[in-house]
């Protein structure tokens, strides 16, 4: 079979691989289509994850293989295929229904259930029991299935925080975290949803996902005052997501946008050094700093049943679909991204 095999920092190469064979507790899934990750992206430029490995956490497909002891799937079944292992009742926090920040769990990974991911045409699930493997419901598009990933990180963001019918929100970032948090929080009952972004080109894809007002952080003079004059309400916004993952973002949320006593979310991972954030403007105000990690099997399964129900729609989230060779050149490595959001690898191609 072939797989896209990562070497190290600019080293991706696509090359035949023997095929898997399904061991007790394991199955065999090949793969229909696999999410290009800013994760991937990063590996390939800064080696994240330790080589050799093949990358891709992302993943539906049909399972092709069960090995001795996998009762709950069956060769042909559509399945999505999550990222992180964990141990399910062995941790204190799998016992607390929050495998996402398991112990021993996906900080741990680097695959999915074992060391390959997805860029494949069939992956090895090491552990079955132990992996988020969710069936895909009669009648879900894979290629929407497939957008989990984002959509359940804004699922989670909204359940972190203390969200309720009603409450105005504002996103920071248009790109497809913050594509999914505007339709995750229509949804759920938002009031007014208002983004914040830095491109024009993006507003008519924000407003077409449910955006009341979107609000252009380089040119507006006042982003509080436009904030809350796009709200109607002179105190700001009663839930705040960060979704580009900046601390500039971060900072106008905090700052600029949430009221006192409210909450900030932080979906996006921000990777820099926070050396701006002064607390002397957070303590007084009583603001709620909440990060949100990942996502849970339940949030997964909350996505695809929105999916199934049709609450939530996502019209031209995936931009491309590539094959496997051209995995470089038009995936990890490619430098102007103008208009795209999400890339998906379909290895049959």
């Amino acid at each position: 079979m072939k797989a896209a095999v990562f070497y190290g920092i600019g080293d991706l190469r696509v090359e035949e691989r023997a095929m898997p064979k399904a061991g007790p507790g394991q199955m065999v899934v090949k793969i229909d289509y696999c999410g290009l990750c800013g994760t991937d992206v990063e590996a390939y430029n800064h080696e994240i994850i330790k080589p050799v490995i093949v990358l891709g956490h992302e993943n539906v497909g049909t399972v092709y293989e069960v090995g001795e002891g996998v009762t709950r799937f069956k060769a042909g079944d559509k399945v999505l295929c999550g990222p992180p292992s964990y141990c399910k009742e062995n941790c204190s926090f799998c016992r607390e229904g929050r495998p996402n920040i398991c112990s021993y769990g996906f900080l741990r990974t680097n695959g999915i259930g074992g060391p390959d991911g997805g860029f494949a045409e069939y992956m090895l699930v090491g552990d079955v029991e132990h992996t988020m493997i969710i069936p895909v419901p009669e009648g879900v598009d894979l290629k929407e299935a497939v957008l989990f990933d984002v959509v359940c990180v804004s699922i989670h963001a909204l359940r972190r925080s203390n969200f309720k019918f009603g409450d105005n929100v504002v996103i920071s970032g248009g790109g497809p975290i913050g594509l999914a948090a505007i339709q995750v929080a229509k949804a759920a009952g938002a009031r007014k949803i208002v983004v914040l972004e830095n491109n024009d080109a993006k507003f008519p894809r924000l407003m077409e996902y449910g955006a009341d007002h979107c609000i252009n952080i380089m040119t507006s003079k006042n982003i509080g005052a436009d904030v809350r004059e796009a709200l109607g309400n002179p105190d700001g916004a009663d839930v705040t997501f960060e979704c580009a993952g900046k601390q500039s973002s971060l900072l106008t949320c905090i700052y600029d946008v949430a009221k006192n006593g409210s909450q900030v979310i932080m979906a996006g991972t921000v990777g820099e050094p926070m050396d701006k954030l002064i607390l002397a403007g957070v303590t007084p105000r009583e603001i709620d700093l909440i990060s949100a990690f990942v996502y849970t099997p339940e949030e997964i399964e909350i996505y695809l049943d929105m999916l199934a129900s049709g609450k939530i729609k996502f019209p031209g989230m995936v931009t491309d679909i590539i094959g496997l060779d051209d995995i470089v050149e038009k995936g990890v490595a490619r430098k102007k991204r103008v208009g795209q959001l999400k890339v998906l690898v379909d290895p049959s191609l």
